[in-house]
């Protein structure tokens, strides 16, 4: 029997905005096309509590979705309240109250890994520090080898799937080829909250 507007699934998409609104409406738009409520900031669509601050209502939004969608981008992101950054405090929350949960990567974040990985000081090269930029933020290594739980066995990691995406279209092939099948969805919904 299918749901009522007033019960549909909650999909939270992650508070990533800056230099990316056009991309994350459009993500929202084929969620939402789907017979799911987008639950996202930068849309409008997050219930908001004038009491609290920005990152407790974020938090709250992810205790109170069904599902979590992640996009881990170059930009650390200016939701930063000393020293905490939002949208990582997200994605930390969803994995730990085991929502079911899925995460978008940036390829730049996937390149700047594997090149910072590699490089290794020859001779009397100087140690560089990348400057503070507009271009890529070094804190996003973090978040991306938290979500792939980087560090533990191979062999026994689960739930560290990062879909890397590098254009629009590779990102909504990923969500649809996700959320396309509601039944999928609703099983695994299902399946969380008789844990």
């Amino acid at each position: 029997m299918p749901k009522s507007s007033s019960s549909k699934i909650k999909i939270m998409i992650g508070s990533t905005v800056y230099g990316f609104p056009d991309q994350l409406a459009a993500i929202c738009d084929v969620i939402e096309s789907y017979g799911y409520e987008a639950v996202n900031s930068h849309r409008g669509t997050m219930r908001v509590d004038p009491t609290l601050s920005n990152l407790e209502n974020c938090l709250r939004a992810v205790r109170d979705c069904d599902v979590f969608l992640g996009i881990i981008r170059p930009y650390y992101g200016s939701g930063n309240i000393n020293g905490v950054n939002i949208t990582f405090e997200e994605m930390k929350l969803a994995i730990e109250l085991k929502k079911p949960y899925w995460f978008l990567v940036d390829r730049d974040v996937t390149f700047a890994r594997q090149l910072f990985r590699n490089l290794v000081p020859k001779g009397d090269a100087k140690n560089y520090e990348l400057k503070k930029n507009h271009i890529f933020d070094m804190r996003t290594l973090d978040v991306y080898d938290y979500v792939i739980k980087n560090g533990e066995p191979l062999e026994t990691r689960t739930g560290n799937w990062a879909q890397e995406f590098y254009r629009l279209d590779e990102a909504l092939k990923y969500v649809k080829t996700q959320f396309e099948d509601r039944s999928f969805i609703e099983e695994m919904v299902e399946r969380n909250k008789t844990k």
